[in-house]
């Protein structure tokens, strides 16, 4: 049930929300996002997904005094910019896909990369050194060997560049289902709860969950030795996967912003997973 993932109805903030934003506020990669009032709730991580993207892609912009170089890892048909939003935001787009099907139906405007973000990118012909940023968004837990998946990100960035991963995270109940049911079974109950979720529109793909986690201390050996200067894993909490189910959706969202208010990162359902070269 994950791939192009699922966002809660519920949009409601708790007045804890300072206390969990300042967890964060010494690391220097939150800095650019202090101003969208980070809560923790996985609403905010879909509504900020963006202006985080360009609050990083403007400092590239100051820095070089010319585009930012960004790629999206896995953006094939449904790359995040539009063209003309990328050219009004001084972003220079390569759409990014292991899919050449998925890559063909991206925009011609954007330049495009066909390979496996964790093959061998030299074979693949992939250019390193040259992207300010990397940007993924439900990608990284249908990668096989996600190690080298973020060591080859640190390749395709320039000195300095950041690279961003939205990710479902591990233990959520939606994506341990996920994670152990037959994929025939989730992909068919993932359509009779989400209709859109088919290859027509938005489709399914194996996910495996490898390195997918809200933790920071999971994460941040694995990203070191692949040899990024600075890391944030900013955890998320609620999801919107049972919001057909009464009773399971009230009992889950009660444990949702419990876990969320203890800081209990094995409960978080989405995570951003931000790097520095």
């Amino acid at each position: 049930m994950a791939g192009v993932a699922v966002r809660a109805d519920a949009r409601t903030q708790s007045s804890g929300a300072p206390a969990v934003q300042d967890r964060f506020a010494s690391n220097p990669l939150f800095q650019p996002l202090r101003e969208f009032g980070y809560d923790g709730l996985e609403a905010w991580a879909w509504d900020n997904y963006k202006p985080t993207i360009l609050a990083f892609a403007s400092q590239a912009c100051l820095r070089r005094g010319k585009p930012a170089r960004l790629i999206e890892i896995g953006g094939g048909r449904d790359p995040l910019f539009t063209p003309e939003e990328a050219l009004s935001k001084g972003i220079a787009v390569t759409v990014n896909d292991i899919d050449a099907n998925e890559l063909a139906q991206a925009p011609q405007a954007f330049q495009r990369a066909q390979f496996d973000v964790a093959g061998d990118l030299e074979r693949q012909g992939a250019v390193t050194g040259v992207y300010d940023l990397i940007v993924s968004r439900m990608v990284l837990e249908h990668v096989v060997d996600v190690p080298r998946a973020w060591a080859n990100m640190r390749a395709l960035l320039a000195p300095g560049g950041v690279a961003l991963a939205f990710v479902p995270t591990l233990y959520a109940p939606p994506f341990l289902i996920n994670k152990s049911i037959p994929e025939a079974v989730s992909a068919r109950l993932l359509r009779t709860f989400f209709p859109r979720r088919h290859a027509g529109i938005q489709p399914k793909f194996p996910a495996r969950y490898e390195w997918c986690f809200g933790d920071q201390r999971k994460l941040e050996p694995m990203l070191a030795a692949a040899g990024f200067s600075q890391t944030l894993v900013l955890p998320f909490w609620t999801h919107g996967y049972f919001r057909r189910l009464p009773l399971l959706r009230e009992m889950d969202s009660a444990v949702q912003h419990l876990a969320r208010a203890r800081d209990w990162r094995g409960l978080t359902t989405y995570a951003y997973v931000l790097v520095r070269k």
